[in-house]
């Protein structure tokens, strides 16, 4: 336990990922996927796809399942590639990806988790140049913007079994972070001396949201069954405050005065979501089950940006050889793969955002029944035509999972 506490303490000293997307400049940023290794490497999905060995970050209906003590860590690394008119670049980056802990309170009848995911992340920069109107073109003008931040949810979340096939859920999620944004400009040209000003705004949110979930569990034959989920967030407001500074900066970019325009209170409207799941499975050997999600972001957001519906569909499997098997170790190990196809809320150029991910995973045993959890995204993002930028990005996870019979009483010593 100690040396958990200690992984835990390091852990949260190390950043989480950030990964640089062009289109991170809207709204809250990039949203995160809010599940595990073995969810991302079946394709995302989760909703109606319970299992025992891992923590169920999408449907807290779920977590009846999580009869052991369980503690899931891990991390990302996320490398992109940018192209479009005139533009390319690659960027990579890569910290702490989630923190997670459940444990059964009443075994079958109630299970509670906690613990820790981004939700959101900004990071871009971006340049574009010009001449000012009505100079003559003798004036140029050079914008560099930069964002930087992004929202955390911490968590608490808890399952309970109403019937025997028939389970509910709660998670509530505690939101928060920071978003800073940029804009430095330089104006030079003949006769006009060089003149360097950024506009700096920081926006800090904080908040408490909730997640509500249904899971029920039919059994077709002794090994064999069907599994729905289905979950609803009503829309809610982030409140936060946003601080406007003015800098003037040397010819170097070295700060000469900085000047606090003014704060105010600010509010973000996140949506209503609904969400749907289905699986198919047959006990100890293999699973496959879909997703689909809505998010109305159409009445969601703020004033300063429309944003359009979206909608997110998923599909994904998952295979164990033979789960008996003492001789093979590669037999008993857990192998999975998916696609996801998601409409994003954003709008650049009158165009929807399309994310499209094929993803794999892999969840190894060690000691016990814990695991070492791997998953791997490709993915593309926007496209390199109509005046956008596409991204191409590859997306490793890896993780650890812990399970264990914790917080019970010795019977001898």
């Amino acid at each position: 336990m100690k040396r958990i506490l200690t992984g835990i303490t390091c852990l949260l000293l190390v950043q989480f990922v950030h990964a640089q997307s062009i289109y991170s400049f809207q709204g809250l940023g990039s949203l995160n996927h809010q599940g595990m290794p073995n969810n991302i490497g079946m394709g995302e999905i989760g909703i109606g796809t319970p299992t025992i060995w891992h923590i169920n970050t999408q449907n807290p209906a779920n977590l009846i399942y999580n009869t052991f003590s369980t503690f899931q860590l891990g991390l990302e690394v996320d490398r992109r590639r940018f192209s479009g008119d005139d533009v390319s670049g690659t960027d990579t980056d890569g910290g702490l990806r989630f923190l997670g802990f459940a444990f059964p309170i009443m075994p079958g009848k109630w299970s509670s988790s906690f613990g820790i995911l981004p939700y959101s992340s900004v990071s871009y920069n971006t340049f574009s140049e010009g001449t000012i109107p009505d100079t003559g073109e003798t004036v140029s003008q050079l914008s560099n913007n930069r964002g930087d931040g992004g929202l955390t949810n911490f968590f608490w979340a808890n399952g309970f079994s109403i019937k025997k096939k028939l389970y509910v859920g709660v998670r509530a999620n505690y939101t928060f972070g920071s978003i800073e944004k940029t804009s430095t400009i330089s104006i030079s040209g003949e006769d006009v001396p060089v003149s360097n000003v950024s506009y700096q705004e920081l926006e800090s949110y904080s908040d408490i949201n909730f997640l509500f979930g249904l899971g029920y569990r039919h059994q077709l034959s002794e090994d064999r069954f069907l599994n729905f989920g289905a979950t609803y967030s009503p829309s809610s407001s982030l409140n936060g405050s946003s601080e406007l500074s003015l800098i003037r900066l040397t010819n170097t970019g070295r700060r000469i005065e900085t000047v606090t325009v003014g704060t105010e209170d600010i509010q973000f409207d996140l949506p209503t979501t609904f969400g749907y799941g289905m699986s198919y499975e047959k006990l100890n050997n293999y699973k496959i089950g879909f997703d689909i999600e809505s998010h109305g972001w159409n009445s969601a957001g703020s004033d300063a940006q429309e944003y359009n519906n979206s909608v997110k569909f998923a599909l994904g499997a998952e295979w164990t050889p033979d789960y008996d098997n003492v001789n093979s170790y590669w037999k008993r190990a857990k192998y999975s793969a998916g696609f996801n196809y998601h409409k994003l809320p954003y709008i650049v150029n009158n165009q929807a955002l399309i994310d499209f991910g094929i993803n794999f995973g892999a969840s190894l045993p060690v000691s016990g029944f814990s695991s070492l959890d791997l998953a791997f995204k490709w993915g593309q993002l926007g496209e390199s035509t109509n005046g956008l930028i596409k991204e191409t990005y590859y997306k490793v996870v890896i993780g650890a999972t812990i399970n264990d019979r914790w917080f019970i009483k010795r019977k001898y010593d």
